[in-house]
């Protein structure tokens, strides 16, 4: 049986190599044309509309906020975020609400942070970060918890990390992250866990580390077995993770908009077919009805309007039969 099982993957792993997937990129519309040369923008989703919100362009930090319908194939210009405009931020979504900040608003740099309800379409200041200001750090919400560590400040690169509880909306300091400072890494959360790297410090780094949110400690897991990267984006979706694009070790655009996911159980990097073009760098990012789109940003310094999907669930099958063989 296990043999059979070993052949059948075989099988759908041909079926699903990225040179047989690359169609599977699909262009929809692009944002309108006052909010489509943004990079650094936060992108999210909920109940089947996706949104994305500030940015830095050409014009200074945005406060613009959109939101897309998959239907229509359509953009909708919605209030403004009411915090200061900003680039350089950070979100992610937890129990249908988003949490956002960060960033720096053309002086400064922030610490503060916001939730918004999809329910009544509210933005609501939370409890400001007790840590240094700084422009984009890592930032996960998950198991009713945000997370937020690294990122650039005045005085340098950083590796702290704190912890920032829903229920009580206060924040706590935990360990350091055990490897060297670094501003703009990748980041997600799965399971009891959740994970970053990559980034840009004294380098660029392609190392990557699991933190425990219940024991509070980190591990070193697989690095990427290609280049560093820094300024991406990232995703977790049915249990794995996802790292898209950004700018590679010599911190210039890449050749192919890499696309790689990550398999927490068997802590291992597989590849998957690369977006359209160039790598981009800091595009925006959320997932509809199991497909992931790919916004703004910049490639080879210059700014992409094109917006790509990718279908998520056309490789979940060769993820289940690898789980269930291993």
């Amino acid at each position: 049986m296990r043999l059979y099982l070993s052949l059948l993957l075989l099988i759908n792993l041909s079926i699903f190599s990225p040179a047989a997937k690359a169609q599977d990129w699909v262009q929809v519309s692009s944002l309108p044309s006052s909010f489509n040369q943004t990079h650094h923008s936060f992108a999210f989703s909920f109940d089947n509309m996706g949104y994305i919100v500030t940015g830095n362009s050409d014009s200074g930090e945005r406060d613009d906020f959109y939101q897309y319908n998959p239907i229509t194939d359509s953009w909708s210009e919605l209030a403004p975020f009411p915090g200061v405009a900003r680039g350089f931020a950070i979100g992610d979504t937890w129990d249908g609400k988003a949490y956002f900040g960060f960033g720096n608003d053309g002086t400064s740099r922030l610490n503060d942070l916001w939730v918004f309800d999809p329910s009544d379409m509210s933005w609501t200041e939370l409890a400001s970060c007790p840590c240094s200001e700084r422009t984009h750090p890592a930032m996960i919400a998950h198991n009713d918890k945000v997370f937020v560590g690294l990122g650039g400040s005045s005085t340098g690169n950083l590796k702290d990390w704190w912890e920032y509880d829903i229920a009580s909306d206060t924040w706590s300091q935990k360990s350091d992250l055990p490897s060297l400072p670094r501003h703009h890494p990748y980041q997600f959360g799965i399971d009891d866990n959740v994970y970053t790297g990559f980034g840009h410090g004294n380098d660029i780094f392609n190392d990557w580390f699991r933190y425990d949110i219940a024991e509070e400690t980190w591990t070193q897991v697989a690095s990427l077995p290609a280049e560093g990267r820094v300024a991406g984006t990232q995703f977790s979706y049915n249990g794995f993770g996802y790292v898209l694009s950004g700018d590679g070790d010599d911190h210039s655009s890449m050749e192919t908009g890499e696309f790689w996911y990550y398999d927490p159980l068997m802590d291992i990097w597989e590849e998957l077919p690369p977006h359209p073009e160039g790598s981009r760098w800091a595009p925006a990012s959320f997932i509809i009805g199991g497909e992931v789109y790919i916004i703004n940003g910049t490639s080879f310094s210059e700014y992409v309007t094109e917006i790509y999907k990718f279908n998520l669930n056309s490789i979940l099958s060769v993820d289940e039969l690898k789980h269930f063989i291993y």
